[in-house]
């Protein structure tokens, strides 16, 4: 992974954003992984999803509303200016959600709102309204205690008019496609993405299908497939409507470089991550779909030196089948990763310094 001098870091930690300033607490501050560009009061996260964070070692501020108690909305009123002027994302649940589960260290008190800060999936700080009334209801003591501890992110979530808006910008835009339900997408988020991003002061723009287009029903099943589909198509997913740098009928993990004017978009690279198909060949087991395919290879000129991936011969056990008779999978993400990692970073590495949409 690319190093990045101590040197450079001083002057970027020191910038301004808002109320929100990067100097204080040194290595105590911690940098959320996401904000949003279009703000949204809260987000109502379940249980298992803040497992999922956890685990994943997200950085995120939660709120817990103990239901029926003025306090929460007080909070609300205390935190809301300093959330949306600062582009952050404010995680909700009920403290009731909690009933006979593991709190991760939340401070709840019956009757009493609750306010957390979670660093790479750690509890680093937690006040409650029964102990901390200042700063949970009076605007100026919340921006003070929580400039203490946070920094600003520099991934943002996007949604579709976010979208529009960047496919007719003539600055180009960095998107990366993404879904929190996605194994693939939970793999390199937490085994790479999270990772490289906190080291870079560089923004990346991401579209989460399942919080934005994407709708499930009680038991978990897609119930507009046709909308996600025309969505993946119309923003240049698809290798249909994007020929150099969208792949199969649109997959994520993907990152496209786009800019445009009000008549047209251009896109002027991509990347995806997994995604790929291996068949037995003989007695080997090869990669025959990548989107790092030997015809993809010049219009991926950041790829110099690194090569395709058609071809490549996949030990057995590394395969993921699709039949019992064991001739057609995919690479295991976790063999994997070491070949697709690299040509996602070096994406990364040469066209975020150029990305410079800003909302």
């Amino acid at each position: 992974m690319k190093k990045v001098s101590k040197l450079f870091l001083i002057p970027l930690m020191c910038l301004t954003f808002g109320s929100l300033t990067s100097c204080g607490k040194g290595d105590n501050k911690v940098k959320l992984t996401f904000g949003e560009v279009t703000h949204q009061k809260y987000h109502e996260i379940s249980y298992a999803r803040l497992t999922q964070m956890i685990e994943y070692r997200e950085s995120f501020l939660l709120v817990c509303d103990p239901k029926g108690c003025s306090c929460f909305s007080y909070f609300m009123k205390a935190s809301e200016d300093y959330i949306k002027d600062n582009h952050l994302v404010l995680y909700y649940m009920k403290v009731s959600d909690f009933d006979g589960k593991n709190d991760y260290g939340i401070k709840l008190v019956n009757g009493s709102t609750s306010f957390s800060i979670f660093n790479k999936g750690k509890i680093q700080q937690s006040i409650s309204s029964n102990s901390s009334t200042e700063v949970m209801e009076k605007k100026e003591k919340f921006v003070e205690y929580i400039d203490q501890y946070i920094t600003k992110p520099n991934m943002y979530y996007v949604v579709r008019s976010d979208l529009e808006k960047m496919y007719k910008n003539e600055n180009k835009s960095l998107i990366y496609f993404s879904r929190n339900r996605c194994e693939d997408c939970a793999y390199i988020n937490s085994h790479f993405l999270y990772e490289y991003m906190e080291k870079r002061e560089d923004v990346l723009y991401v579209l989460d299908g399942d919080d934005s287009i994407r709708k499930y029903d009680e038991d978990g099943n897609l119930i507009n497939e046709q909308e996600w589909k025309d969505f993946k198509k119309d923003f240049g997913l698809t290798v249909d409507n994007n020929p150099k740098y969208g792949f199969d009928a649109g997959v994520v993990p993907t990152f496209l470089l786009v800019s445009g004017n009000e008549t047209e978009t251009t896109y002027h690279s991509g990347a995806v991550a997994f995604n790929d198909l291996v068949q037995k060949v003989g007695d080997e087991y090869k990669v025959t779909t990548t989107y790092y395919s030997n015809a993809r290879l010049n219009d991926l000129t950041y790829l110099s030196g690194l090569g395709s991936l058609e071809g490549t011969t996949v030990n057995k056990d590394d395969v993921f089948f699709f039949n019992e008779e064991e001739t057609i999978g995919t690479w295991n993400k976790s063999a994997s990763a070491s070949s697709y990692f690299p040509r996602v970073e070096r994406f990364l590495d040469t066209y975020l310094p150029i990305a410079t949409y800003r909302f």
